[in-house]
């Protein structure tokens, strides 16, 4: 990790969440993996805390997956949570991952919704692509969830990244400067509200935003791909597919949606 220097969008974050239960707030330069760098300190016992950088080296996707982000081209955090079960990390997850949805799409012209289980999609109902990707670590009890949200990009990305993705910026009217410490404070203090909202109601509002859900898919897994309509998440986070009268339910996978179910 870079050394720390004094930096104003630092001070920014700190201070709107100043008294809140995330208000310790690092944001460094340059750093191999936030969550890796959270993980470790959660061994150690660290409170909860929230790490940002403006350069990731070493990110992670799901399935290990290289995640890769131009320095200052996105918001890059972690944030470690405490008194969390196996059973409760679904949840986690998608507490940051709904924060992330409703911050963008409180900002863009576009839609933005979740895709299951953790991806957030923008653009026409048509034709969304994934903005953020969330990744999560249990460290005993806690969770280190990581979050990457592609927020400012210039107009000659690389064609495979425009394929497979697309930024904050792309759904402005005017495509300015995405401001990254003012989207940091909104996503955290959304954040803070789900996880420490009941269950039923996060799992609600989450199944609300989920583009997932009415969607004819394909769901790939190890075994073989299955294909159905996507009808609801589990209290438990859990995908259920229904094809042909019968309903299977499932935990991993990567959700293809087909076309609109009906």
């Amino acid at each position: 990790m870079s050394p720390r220097t004094e930096r104003p969008d630092e001070a920014f974050v700190l201070d709107a969440l100043r008294g809140t239960r995330l208000e310790r707030v690092r944001w460094v330069a340059e750093t191999g993996s936030t969550n890796d760098d959270l993980s470790d300190l959660a061994r150690n016992g660290a409170p909860e805390q929230v790490l940002i950088t403006d350069l990731q080296t070493a990110g992670k996707g799901r399935r290990g997956r290289v995640w890769t982000a131009p320095s200052e081209s996105g918001l890059l955090m972690s944030v470690l949570v405490r008194g969390v079960s196996p059973a409760d990390g679904f949840w986690s997850v998608g507490a940051v991952a709904l924060a992330a949805s409703e911050a963008i799409g409180r900002r863009t012209v576009s839609a933005c919704t979740l895709k299951w289980p953790n991806d957030v999609m923008l653009g026409p109902a048509t034709d969304q692509k994934k903005v953020a990707g969330v990744l999560a670590q249990l460290v005993d009890d806690a969770i280190v969830v990581g979050i990457g949200i592609n927020a400012t990009w210039p107009d000659d990305v690389p064609a495979d990244m425009a394929e497979r993705g697309t930024s904050i910026n792309r759904h402005l009217n005017d495509r300015t400067i995405v401001d990254r410490a003012d989207l940091a404070v909104e996503v955290l203090q959304r954040a803070i509200g789900h996880l420490e909202s009941d269950r039923e109601t996060l799992r609600s509002t989450w199944k609300a935003r989920c583009s997932t859900l009415g969607q004819h898919v394909r769901l790939e897994l190890e075994r073989g791909p299955i294909v159905g309509t996507a009808v609801d998440i589990a209290p438990d986070g859990a995908l259920q597919i229904e094809d042909s009268g019968v309903r299977t339910t499932h935990q991993v996978g990567d959700v293809v949606h087909l076309r609109p179910a009906g």
